[in-house]
């Protein structure tokens, strides 16, 4: 095993028969080891300043900024970029110290919300300060806040959402730069979906902040979490594929799936961004393999998995095969782990909400009633009561002939995306 990570595998049933296509689900576990060296940090803050964000909204972002700020530890990078109808460097990626914290506190007392939401820009100007820095030697990582739809230049709600997402995706898989947002206010003024989207390109966290002073609590839960990256620019390398992966998941600590992953003769990689201190990282697998009658019963690889990261300048791995028991065997047939099937159904109930999101997008309410029959059955199986709470709020809106508002979506994926502990 690496001195820096562990990595372990388990499948949801370790035996398959002899006939026919086959579902197995593998997991992948990587837990950095205890007391590795925190990685310097490379922080860039985008805010959006567009009308809508003033008053308290923007009073109170600026607080968490400088919070952030004050906080960082000899060693780290801050870069603070706003947008609203242009795009707006106030601090260039600099050293975190004394000079630079009375800077930003200069620079955040002068704020001015106004114009429209011009977004991309904000994430063009950003990253261009954030990737000088990027490295495997420091966690690179942005966070947006807005309240917003992402406009035009004209003003107009933006609804090409790809752009936004083809570049975030792009800096992690290019420079391993992760981004957080935080949706602030009412939902129904952003697009929560699309603002979890582009957390999830950028293998972050999309946190939903109804109440301005909601903000600095969980500014600061987020901050700390970035601040513990022990291992960066880390990616996971499948060879020797026996079967065809249908889906590919990110379960703990909360729930990502993947685009669809290109497999070249058995192979593919992906990139998963940094590792926080002692907290793992767990990935599923839905692979198909077909039957192989020629061969009989027996014990045969399946595929083989590799974690790739460096420390201190050089490139380490972790490797471990998965092999699957080919057996006629009711009894072996029949053999499950139930650690690894809970986190296939927490996976489920993440696709049930991106269903019920899209439904709602459509107005079909059919489609509505019948996901939320569906997934409330899953959130009351796997103990989430105030999930279950939420999506009935959700159905008595529907009997009363009402819409299910942004709000209450937003609060539903809040309590979908986290996965519990495993083990």
């Amino acid at each position: 095993m690496s001195e820096h990570l562990k990595l372990r595998t388990a499948l949801d049933k370790p035996s398959r028969p002899l006939a026919g296509e086959f579902l197995t689900t593998v997991l992948v576990e990587l837990t950095p080891s205890r007391r590795l060296k925190r990685l310097p940090l490379n922080l860039g803050l985008l805010l959006d300043v567009s009308e809508s964000m003033g008053g308290e909204k923007l009073k109170v972002a600026a607080d968490a900024c400088r919070l952030v700020i004050e906080r960082l530890a000899p060693g780290d990078l801050v870069s603070l970029v706003t947008f609203g109808s242009r795009a707006e460097v106030l601090l260039r990626a600099q050293p975190a110290g004394a000079e630079t914290l009375r800077a930003a506190i200069a620079a955040l007392s002068r704020l001015r919300a106004e114009g429209v939401t011009q977004l991309l820009r904000g994430l063009d100007a950003v990253m261009l300060e954030v990737r000088r820095h990027a490295g495997s030697q420091r966690t690179s990582f942005v966070v947006l806040l807005s309240d917003g739809y992402p406009t035009t230049t004209q003003g107009y709600v933006d609804d090409q959402p790809e752009p936004y997402l083809m570049r975030v995706d792009r800096e992690m898989r290019d420079r391993g730069i992760g981004l957080t947002a935080f949706g602030l206010g009412d939902a129904a003024n952003y697009d929560a979906a699309f603002l979890r989207r582009l957390a999830d390109k950028g293998n972050g966290q999309f946190l939903y902040c109804s109440a301005a002073d909601e903000l600095g609590p969980l500014f600061e839960r987020e901050f700390q979490r970035i601040a513990r990256t022990v291992l960066g620019e880390v990616a996971l390398t499948v060879r020797h594929l026996e079967g065809t992966l249908r889906r590919l998941w990110r379960v703990f600590p909360d729930k990502k799936l993947f685009d669809s992953t290109a497999v070249d003769d058995g192979v593919f990689e992906v990139p998963i961004g940094s590792l926080q201190d002692e907290q793992p990282q767990a990935f599923l697998l839905d692979i198909v393999t077909r039957a192989r009658p020629e061969d009989g019963p027996g014990r045969r690889r399946m595929l083989e998995v590799t974690a790739q990261w460096q420390a201190d300048g050089v490139p380490q791995t972790a490797s471990a095969p998965v092999v699957l028991e080919w057996t006629a065997d009711p009894r072996a047939l029949a053999e499950r782990n139930p650690e690894v099937v809970r986190l296939a159904t927490e996976c489920l109930d993440a696709w049930l909400e991106d269903q019920l999101e899209e439904a709602v997008r459509s107005g079909d309410r059919a489609t509505q009633t019948s996901v939320l029959v569906r997934k409330k059955e899953l959130t009351m199986r796997l103990g989430k009561a105030e999930a279950t709470r939420v999506l009935e709020e959700m159905e008595e809106a529907l009997a009363r002939g009402e819409s299910i508002t942004p709000d209450a979506l937003a609060r539903s994926s809040q309590h979908t995306k986290p996965t519990q502990r495993l083990g």
